[in-house]
């Protein structure tokens, strides 16, 4: 879906003016909020507030509310692994962009030592690279165009050196990368900066391993609350001031209770057997069994970060051999049903 669909520049148009050269809003006529907030409330379960977040600031830059200096948006989203902060940020991208995947994404880790901090903002003048402006940022996919805008996540940005942290200042502050040749610079003004971190997330998994089974329930009432603390202080603790005044929105994404695991194990069983219904093979996966393959997928500590694996392992493997079985060759309809039997999933035909 086009994001700037209607904006007053021509499609002829051979670029986008400069930022601070825009002097009316978007028009609204083409952006639908609450059709955005369901599509990736339909993708993201249990972490609405993330969602409405990222949705306010897509609507706040949409009506052009937001300075033309500065990012369309700069949203911190923090949470422990596999609760979906990047595949929200993906599915962003699906739904103002071309797909999931047409994002420019830096992985932070990767830049966790100072002498590949180069690559962050180019080779400096006098050193091999700098005539050739060779940066790790895609420049078409970050500076968008007049109909649509950049997406770039900013991956784990705690694990970044410090001089690519005071780099990516510029860019959350001025909307711009000048590159370290003198030369060039990169715009983010027409950009959404998303940035990842697990910040807290330690923390909170300890006191949780700390807890005796008998508490579990207790657990349960405070986890949000006291998690959402032990996160906050983290992140005052690592990041300046100076970072946070640059940030629009800072969303902690909440662990996963045992419905939105539910949810999200349905979600990608449903991955899996449309895949096979294109192919003329029908698979009910019954209750029993996606309650194994949730117990089996979820970590207490890493959420959903192992469970596509364990559909693949548990679900998808016997699937396979089940259809080898009853249909090594030709293409005629099969209808499977997959049960749990103790610990493992068993494929028969359906009945």
């Amino acid at each position: 879906m086009p994001y700037i669909t209607d904006m007053l520049h021509d499609r002829n148009s051979a670029a986008a003016p400069p930022a601070e050269e825009r002097s009316e809003p978007v028009p609204v006529g083409a952006f639908d909020a609450r059709r955005l907030s369901k599509a990736l409330s339909s993708k993201i379960v249990g972490q609405q507030a993330a969602v409405d977040a990222v949705v306010r600031a897509i609507s706040i830059a949409h009506v052009g509310a937001t300075d033309p200096t500065r990012p369309l948006a700069n949203i911190l989203l923090v949470g422990p692994t596999g609760v979906g902060k990047t595949e929200l940020v993906r599915r962003v991208a699906a739904e103002l962009r071309s797909g999931p995947d047409d994002l420019c994404r830096i992985d932070m880790n990767a830049l966790a030592q100072e002498h590949y901090a180069a690559s962050f903002s180019g080779a400096p003048p006098g050193y091999a690279g700098s005539k050739e402006s060779f940066t790790l940022f895609d420049k078409n996919t970050v500076e968008g165009d007049p109909y649509t805008p950049g997406i770039v996540l900013f991956d784990e940005v705690e694990k970044a050196d410090p001089t690519v942290l005071r780099a990516l200042l510029q860019v959350l502050d001025n909307g711009e990368l000048r590159l370290a040749n003198g030369q060039q610079k990169i715009s983010f003004r027409n950009s959404y900066v998303f940035l990842t971190s697990n910040l807290g997330s330690a923390a909170v998994a300890e006191r949780r391993r700390s807890h005796l089974r008998q508490l579990a329930d207790r657990v349960r009432i405070d986890r949000p609350r006291h998690g959402h603390h032990l996160v906050q202080r983290a992140l005052e603790k690592f990041f300046d001031p100076e970072f946070f005044n640059r940030i629009d929105e800072t969303v902690i994404l909440d662990e996963f209770d045992d419905q939105t695991a539910e949810q999200v194990t349905r979600l990608e069983i449903d991955l899996i057997t449309t895949r096979l219904a294109r192919r003329g093979i029908d698979v009910e996966v019954d209750d029993s069994a996606v309650a194994l393959l949730q117990r089996r997928g979820f970590d207490p500590v890493y959420g959903a970060r192992g469970l596509r694996r364990t559909i693949r392992n548990v679900l998808a493997d016997p699937v396979a051999g089940a259809v080898l079985d009853l249909r090594p060759v030709g293409t005629q309809p099969l209808a499977l049903q997959a049960r749990a039997v103790g610990d493992q999933i068993q494929v028969k035909k359906a009945p």
